[in-house]
């Protein structure tokens, strides 16, 4: 079973996938049409930030490797957010 989520618009906005329960791939893109200055996404565990990728005028990609174990404390979480509007 595979997860994918993608949240904002095809100017600026941000998206993520899960491949094989154990891999995230994520992306955000802000493109120069985009009322905002940057678009970026941050994958979190337990508190600590795994990657953070900011989207000034493209597309920016990653992937970060999930925790096997159980608990919320090993639970990988996607946040987006956009900067500032231009």
């Amino acid at each position: 079973m595979a997860y994918a989520a993608s949240f904002g618009n095809r100017l600026s906005g941000a998206s993520s996938t899960e491949s094989f329960q154990i891999k995230y791939n994520g992306a955000a893109w802000n493109y120069s049409s985009s009322p905002y200055k940057s678009t970026s996404f941050t994958y979190v565990r337990n508190g600590r930030t795994l990657m953070n990728k900011v989207a000034y005028n493209g597309k920016v990609t990653g992937s970060v490797w999930d925790d096997l174990r159980w608990g919320d404390k090993y639970t990988t979480k996607f946040y987006w957010k956009r900067g500032a509007l231009k």
